[in-house]
Parts: C-alpha cells; sequence; structure tokens
C-alpha cells in the first residue's frame, strides 16, 4: 500500500495540479523555506502554457526512487533520536538535525530535515524537494543522501554541508570579505545557469525559491543552493510562462512580472538572485518588517540610478569598500549585474550564462587587485579635495561641462574658485553634463572653475611659469575615472596619481589635486585651452592654424618631456 501511495505522490510531482490545488487551499501564506521567513507560495496553477515536464517523465518508475530510501532506525541512530544537540536549523517546515550516517561502509556527515507531523498537507513539496534533488549533481547545489518515508516521518536526507549557516546569517557581518561575497555569488549563478540551461538534461528548473536563506555555506564558504520543494521543470526547448493566480516566492524577491502578469518564467529566478545580489552588496535582508525602506529591491533600484548606492551599504561594508582596500571595479560589474537582473520587464534581464561571465570577471579583478599600503597617499594630503565640490563646479557632472573622452576617462572643465582645500566636487556642479568635455568608455573629463581650488601649495605647481601658471588661474580639468569598462583596473588611476606628483616639466600636465571618495576617483589637472593635438590633426578648419611651425615646436616639446621622463626621472630614482 505504501509503494502504491508512493508512486502515485511522485506521479503527482510531474503533474501537480490538482494536488497543488487541494495542498495550497489550505495554507495560502508559509515559510518556503527551512526558516521562519515570512513568504508566499504558490496557491493553485490555474493554467499551464506547456506541461512541466515532458511525458517519459511522467511515467518514470517508483524504482527511480526506491533506492533512496533509508529506513527510520538508520537515520534514529544517526541523529541520537533527533537529540536537541542535533538540531541545527528550522521554521515552519520543520527541525534540521546533523548526524552521521553509516552508508556504503563509510561514515558520513548529514543533515536531516524531520517535517513536523502537523505539516501533512506538505507531501507534495516533500516530494518534489526528492524528485528534484534526485536528478541534479552540481558542486554547488545539496546532495541528497535519501529520504524517510515510513511510521508517519517524513525526513529528508542531505550531506551536512552547511558548516556556516545560511548566505542570510553573515549579509552584514564584516569578516565575510568582498572577494567572499563575489565568491559565493558566483557559485549560486553557476547553479542557476546549471538549473537552466544544462545541456545533459532534456528539461530546465526554475527555482522559485532563491533567496539568502536557501543559499547554504561550506566550511570553504562555498555556496550550496537548497530550497527546492516548489521547483518547476519544463521542457529545455519550451520554457515559456507557467501561469499562477497568486505570487509564489518569498516577500522581497518576487518578480513584480508574477504579480503582473500572473506567470513564472526562468527570468524569475534571475530577478530574486538580483535582489540576492544587492544584499551581498549592501548587506541587510531583500526584506525587514516595519522598516522605513523594507523593500530592498526598490530601495537599491533608486540608489543605483542616482549614482548613490555607496549611502545604503552597511557601515562594516563600506569601511572595507575603499579604493584603496579593493577593486571598485569588481563592485560596479557586480551592482550593474544586480541592476540588469531587477529589469522591470523580463525580456531585459540577462540569462543566467551571461551573469556568469559578468560576475566571474568581478571576481577575477578582487582577486588580482593588492590593496594599497596603509600609509599610501599620506604625503599627498595637500592635493585632496573633496567629492562635493568637483559635483558643485561641474553641476553633478553636467554634460555642458564635458569635453573629451577616452576608454577609462570623462573630462570636465571646472571653475577651480569652488574648490577648497580637502574640498572637491563643487567646481563642476556635480558633475553635471554642462561640463563634460569629453568622454570615452573609461573616462570623462570635466571643465571646472579654478576658483574653487585651495592652489596654496606650490609643490603641484612647481616647474610651472608665471605666464604658466596664470593660464591655470581661472579653470582646470577634473578626470573622472569610469571603472565599468572591462579593460579598466584601479592601477591605472594610482600609477598615473604617484608619477603626475613626481613629475615637474612644463611640457607635462600639472596636477592640482585629486579625489578618491567612496568610489570615485579623480584627478583634478590645468586646463589645456587648445584641447587635444588628435582634436586638430586631419581638421580642415585646422590646417590653416596648425602651421609646419607650430607643429615641430609641439614635436619638440614633446620630445623634451620625454627626456625629462626618460632621463631626468631615472636619475632622481638613482
Amino acid at each position: 500500500m505504501r509503494q502504491l501511495l508512493l508512486f502515485i505522490l511522485y506521479f503527482s510531482i510531474d503533474h501537480p495540479l490538482q494536488l497543488l490545488q487541494a495542498n495550497a487551499a489550505t495554507d495560502p501564506a508559509r515559510s518556503c523555506c527551512f526558516c521562519s521567513e515570512p513568504c508566499l507560495l504558490q496557491l493553485h496553477i490555474s493554467y499551464l502554457v506547456q506541461p512541466l515536464i515532458t511525458s517519459n517523465m511522467a511515467s518514470t518508475p517508483i524504482t527511480k526512487l526506491a533506492h533512496l530510501q533509508i529506513p527510520l532506525e538508520e537515520v534514529l541512530k544517526a541523529t541520537n533520536n533527533f537529540h536537541d544537540d542535533n538540531i541545527i536549523g528550522g521554521g515552519g517546515f520543520g527541525r534540521i538535525y546533523k548526524g552521521q550516517l553509516q552508508r556504503s561502509g563509510e561514515l558520513i556527515k548529514i543533515a536531516a530535515l524531520r517535517l513536523d507531523r502537523k505539516q501533512r498537507e506538505r507531501d507534495l513539496e516533500f516530494w518534489t524537494e526528492i524528485s528534484m534533488l534526485s536528478d541534479l549533481k552540481h558542486t554547488n547545489i545539496v546532495s541528497i543522501v535519501g529520504f524517510v518515508y515510513e511510521k508517519d516521518e517524513k525526513i529528508i536526507v542531505t550531506m551536512y554541508e552547511a558548516k556556516k549557516g545560511s548566505l542570510q546569517e553573515h549579509l552584514n557581518k564584516p569578516n565575510l570579505t568582498w572577494t567572499q561575497r563575489l565568491k559565493i555569488c558566483v557559485g549560486v549563478a553557476r547553479a542557476l545557469s546549471y538549473l537552466h540551461h544544462d545541456k545533459g538534461r532534456s528539461y530546465g528548473v526554475i527555482h522559485l525559491n532563491v533567496n539568502s536563506s536557501t543559499i547554504l555555506l561550506d566550511e570553504n564558504w562555498e555556496a550550496k543552493l537548497s530550497g527546492f520543494k516548489v521547483s518547476i521543470k519544463q521542457p529545455l526547448n519550451r520554457m515559456d510562462r507557467v501561469f499562477l493566480s497568486k505570487p509564489i516566492g518569498t516577500i522581497g524577491y518576487i518578480d513584480p512580472e508574477i504579480v503582473k502578469n500572473k506567470g513564472v518564467t526562468h527570468k524569475s529566478d534571475i530577478y530574486a538572485f538580483g535582489v540576492v545580489l544587492f544584499e551581498m552588496l549592501c548587506g541587510r535582508k531583500a526584506y525587514i518588517k516595519n522598516h522605513a525602506n523594507s523593500f530592498l529591491d526598490r530601495l537599491a533600484k533608486a540608489h543605483y540610478k542616482d549614482e548613490t548606492l555607496h549611502d545604503i551599504i552597511h557601515p562594516d561594508l563600506r569601511s572595507q569598500m575603499s579604493p584603496y582596500q579593493m577593486s571598485v571595479v569588481s563592485f560596479r560589474k557586480c551592482s550593474k549585474i544586480a541592476y540588469s537582473c531587477l529589469m522591470e520587464d523580463r525580456a531585459y534581464r540577462p540569462d543566467m550564462p551571461k551573469i556568469v561571465e559578468e560576475l566571474e570577471k568581478a571576481l577575477t579583478l578582487a582577486l588580482k587587485f593588492q590593496p594599497r599600503p596603509e600609509n599610501f597617499g599620506k604625503n599627498l594630503e595637500h592635493l585632496k579635495i573633496r567629492l562635493d565640490d568637483i559635483k558643485l563646479a561641474t553641476s553633478n557632472f553636467s554634460e555642458t561641462y564635458k569635453f573629451s573622452n577616452s576608454s577609462l576617462y570623462t573630462w570636465y572643465a571646472a571653475d577651480v574658485s569652488r574648490f577648497d582645500k580637502g574640498n572637491a566636487s563643487s567646481a563642476t556642479h556635480n558633475f553635471s553634463d554642462t561640463y563634460k568635455v569629453n568622454f570615452d568608455r573609461r573616462y570623462s573629463w570635466y571643465a571646472a572653475d579654478a576658483n574653487h581650488f585651495d592652489r596654496g601649495n606650490p609643490s603641484s605647481t612647481e616647474g610651472k611659469s608665471k605666464t604658466e601658471l596664470s593660464k591655470i588661474d581661472n579653470s582646470v580639468v577634473v578626470k573622472r575615472f569610469l571603472p565599468n569598462n572591462d579593460d579598466y583596473e584601479e592601477d591605472f588611476f594610482f600609477t598615473e596619481l604617484v608619477v603626475l606628483t613626481s613629475v615637474k616639466h612644463h611640457n607635462i600636465v600639472t596636477l592640482i589635486g585629486f579625489c578618491v571618495e567612496g568610489f570615485e576617483m579623480i584627478l583634478v589637472t590645468e586646463k589645456f585651452s587648445n584641447r587635444y593635438l588628435s582634436d586638430h590633426l586631419g581638421n580642415v578648419n585646422a590646417m590653416c592654424i596648425l602651421t609646419w611651425e607650430k607643429r615641430l615646436k609641439i614635436c619638440i616639446d614633446i620630445a623634451r618631456a620625454l627626456v625629462y621622463l626618460h632621463s631626468e626621472m631615472e636619475d632622481k630614482k638613482g
């Protein structure tokens, strides 16, 4: 009789309409993970665009699961009769016990989820979890050992891999470094990519329960995705929408498209993963009850658009996140991915393979980054300019002040009179586009009013004649690094900063100051009134102005600058 019931229940996993309707009607709001977090589970499926799995899977024999069945007596022995000392977690679904189980002559560490006997209506979720895990084999997904279905006991046994608990427990802890956070994100992304697109299976899996409490962490901080009890299988070539009458997922992670269009696809997992990324970036939970900003997804999107994401990062994390101590580029890249995952329109959300690719790039940047010494820049205090002044001087990096671009910077013209010593963003009117004078993928240049800067310290203008210095009295150039480009590295900025503070030559641009604040890295130099040589080459109107005599003089000036760099600078080092 038990085998017959097992077959009926397992068969229902692949055709869950009736069981889901009966199951959800009795419990419309429950926890969808092994914790007590508030969740909204699927209430019932009113219509399916496509069958959830292929027809041959629907006839899977009971023997597919029979080999996973474990005698209750063995689990009791492994957990010391479910002794309270072995409890490692739990929630509305049941309690989780650690233990040691003898399997195939080997003693293995296990985690046994013992379902609450009062939760009889959750049989479908029990069998769904077992069915899913029995077919999934990935280093970033929890590994099933077996299950118990005996004497009114329902127990799911997995490898004990959550030595560090769940990700949610560590979100705001400073001991979880930026590199570790990225590694965890990459691991979860790889797991989801495997679920959605693995070519070794005829179907894809929509997890529908991605959140920081279902992401477990092993002793090496490796991510292990769990919580498959509401997951759905779909043919790889028919990953169309499954219509639902009510939202599915955990509060704070629910795809707004589900609410709007009553439908769920693999892009719903991507939305939830985007929320997890912002949890990692900001160090807080996706949903905080009775909080001014309860929902992180809305808060993060607003701050990302305003380029103020740094303001909502947990203070303990913010102290780590300095261009001196971590890769700002990797942070920017990760936040860009997170934001793209939260696009309202699913069509604009990236697929998991692309997300994996970008996160791996971010991780590579973080791993190769070399923190600056603690005393780095101590002798440059006199050159520091506040970000607020730079923003004011460029009207918040306005296009009006932008005058040049490269793949690493944007240049802005700025009013130096707006700068005070140790203060650097007012001269460009908060980096307004009005002040932008050039741009490429890596930099922005802004013109700024020179009266905003305190140039009382002569070290940055040493080597300039009075005539030359008078040229930089009214305006300067603000060179803003743009760390969103794949070619960008922090070393570019710091190398240029160190070199410009060391060179003193009238044919080399003069450094006025710099700003390293939040995630901004900015150099302020003298303004070059005739722009760049490249602006005049090939320009018909400039041909008559740039005479042969002027061309030769330019070449001589460049040669003198190079001689100084190659010879005199080397002599000083010696």
